[in-house]
């Protein structure tokens, strides 16, 4: 008998499902901590076996092999699709992801085991139980294949998929599936395309942010060739462009600056271990993309000051523009910091959201915004 599903980062065991009646603002954090990869690593195994040379096959199966396959997997399947027992789900799923995440498994072997998978699951990701949907999204990222990632892709997008929490959950493994995925280029291009789509017409906060996560792991891929992680990097600022213009047009507090907030941390990182000439390319849309942040902040001043906590989310979203602008902007026109102070001393944006300092704050905000209308980031 496997134990339940349990996370890293607490104490107890928490289900794959979460109480309706929990308030949306914990219910969706909680919800993407569910789908952490690493809690697998507390599961207990269970008895099924799969023939090791199926798994560690290098060659196209044989016909009786793929019987076996599809026998191995047929029983715990159907338990996924028609069990009410969440204890028999999670053992369903463990039998499932094992033979993906052996150590001995091949791409040739994942590619098949995709191949069974996908078939079933796909229905079952499509559907309105989200927690037997997880379960199955779950599985298929283990198979680190583009036939499974693209049942998973496909419901990254309020287009596609109207249930927020699967939203958040499917982006959360797009990420996650990055890692490890046996994808040829291209495919990373295109997923990014698909996730940049999905992040301009988002509007829960926290499947923003997992989409945009997404983007940036994508791009930090370790052994993707620098072009193809250029690409996918430009598709990420495409994103947090549209997402800044919309936000920019009203005057409502705008909750996606919770994703802002956090997704500009990382970003920012990111840029200080990149190569200059790469941070060039991303300045000319970046830093019009960050000063339309700033404006939606401006045009929100007294929206964003209805609660303490949005008011430092704002902030930090404000803080961390100005840094990164500064960085970009230093290099991209450094006649304009001849003998200026630091950027510690000289910012202002930060201490004056800060400060409710809305004259001064509006004041450098036009400044920014006519830096971002003239060369060189004009087109």
């Amino acid at each position: 008998m496997t134990s339940r599903l349990l996370l890293t980062s607490h104490s107890s065991a928490l289900p794959m499902t979460l109480p309706k009646t929990l308030p949306s603002m914990l219910r969706v954090p909680l919800l993407a901590l569910c789908l952490s990869s690493a809690a697998f690593g507390q599961t207990t195994p269970g008895t099924a076996t799969l023939d090791r040379a199926i798994i560690a096959s290098t060659s196209q199966l044989t016909p009786a092999q793929r019987t076996a396959l599809s026998a191995y997997a047929a029983k715990q399947l159907q338990v996924l699709s028609t069990s009410t027992d969440g204890e028999e789900l999670e053992d369903a799923r463990w039998e499932l992801v094992s033979p993906a995440r052996d150590p001995g498994a091949t791409t040739t072997f994942r590619k098949a085991y995709a191949s069974v998978l996908v078939v079933e699951l796909a229905p079952i990701v499509k559907g309105t139980d989200l927690r037997r949907a997880i379960n199955a999204m779950q599985v298929l990222r283990f198979t680190r294949n583009p036939d499974g990632l693209d049942v998973i892709l496909e419901r990254v997008s309020i287009a596609t998929e109207p249930d927020a929490g699967k939203r958040i959950a499917a982006s959360s493994l797009v990420a996650d599936s990055f890692e490890d995925l046996d994808a040829n280029n291209a495919y990373y291009e295109s997923a990014a395309r698909r996730l940049r789509d999905a992040a301009a017409i988002e509007t829960d906060w926290m499947a923003l942010q997992q989409k945009l996560n997404a983007l940036g792991a994508a791009a930090r891929r370790k052994d993707l060739p620098a072009e193809n992680a250029r690409t996918v990097r430009r598709s990420q600022v495409e994103a947090i462009a549209l997402v800044a213009k919309s936000a920019k047009a009203s005057q409502s507090a705008d909750m996606r600056v919770l994703a802002m907030q956090r997704v500009l941390i990382g970003l920012r990182n990111d840029l200080l271990v990149m190569p200059a000439a790469d941070r060039a390319l991303l300045a000319k849309s970046l830093v019009p993309a960050l000063v339309d942040l700033l404006a939606a902040a401006n045009a929100q001043w007294n929206a964003a000051r209805t609660s303490k906590d949005l008011t430092a989310s704002y902030g930090s979203m404000v803080n961390s523009c100005e840094v990164i602008l500064r960085l970009l902007d230093r290099v991209e026109r450094p006649a304009a910091y001849a003998g200026s102070k630091s950027d510690a001393e000289s910012r202002v944006l930060a201490t004056t959201w800060d400060a409710n300092e809305t004259t001064k704050f509006g004041d450098e905000v036009k400044r920014w915004t006519s830096v971002a209308s003239a060369t060189p980031y004009k087109n």
